[in-house]
């Protein structure tokens, strides 16, 4: 199943679960919850645990003290190794270069580490803005895996970063410059051409479609909003 993307604070209640796993072999109960991450209302530990089951990282069984069940877990309720947390450090403009490359850890996707693991250089998850890439299979709002790399061949989908700001376009690389194409119907979206020398950053590894990501995020009651 596609798992869906995580905020920071139902990133720290996850793995303040799979902490307690670990340490004592079995799930926490909700007010072991609320006194590990200090908020004062249950309700507020319950409201995250509905995200968390909502996007398929725990499963809740009625009728028992101690009822939260990793996802995905191998043996005695232990996190999974074959999955690991890649932050979302920045929104990447498929429109134009409106968007800064700002780092913004404000989310997180859950990545099977056979897809992470394979080939060298880190991996990062940025947010698409705009649809001149939709006939790439990148639409705005979607999700993109890009591995860090400076080399690429024509025709690949990479990331640019161009004047502080970051984009994602098709690669075309002539003897005089170095092109970056939008691929859509559209005819408002322009090429952008560059110095035969300019350097990519990255090339798209996968696209995580951003409707299995939408979720509305908890909001904590008004107290415990000063506190988180």
């Amino acid at each position: 199943m596609n798992l869906g993307v995580l905020t920071a604070k139902q990133y720290r209640v996850l793995e303040v679960i799979r902490v307690h796993f670990a340490m004592s072999k079995e799930s926490p109960t909700v007010e072991e919850l609320r006194c590990a991450l200090g908020v004062k209302s249950l309700r507020t530990v319950t409201q995250y645990l509905d995200c968390l089951e909502q996007k398929g990282y725990i499963v809740r069984h009625k009728n028992m003290h101690r009822n939260i069940e990793l996802r995905r877990s191998e043996g005695r309720g232990m996190p999974s190794a074959m999955t690991m947390s890649i932050p979302v450090v920045a929104n990447v403009g498929c429109d134009d270069l409106s968007v800064f490359a700002q780092e913004n850890y404000d989310e997180y996707l859950e990545v099977d580490k056979e897809i992470v693991d394979e080939g060298d250089g880190g991996v990062v998850a940025v947010r698409a803005v705009g649809d001149s890439m939709n006939d790439a299979g990148i639409n705005s709002g979607d999700y993109v895996l890009i591995r860090f790399s400076n080399n690429a061949d024509n025709g690949d989908r990479v990331a640019a970063i161009v004047d502080d700001m970051v984009t994602v376009k098709i690669l075309q690389r002539t003897a005089e410059a170095t092109i970056l194409r939008p691929l859509s119907k559209d005819p408002q979206y322009k090429p952008i051409v560059l110095r035969r020398d300019f350097k990519i950053v990255g090339k798209v590894l996968c696209v995580v479609p951003g409707q299995n990501a939408e979720m509305t995020e908890v909001v904590p009651l008004k107290d415990e909003e000063q506190e988180w």
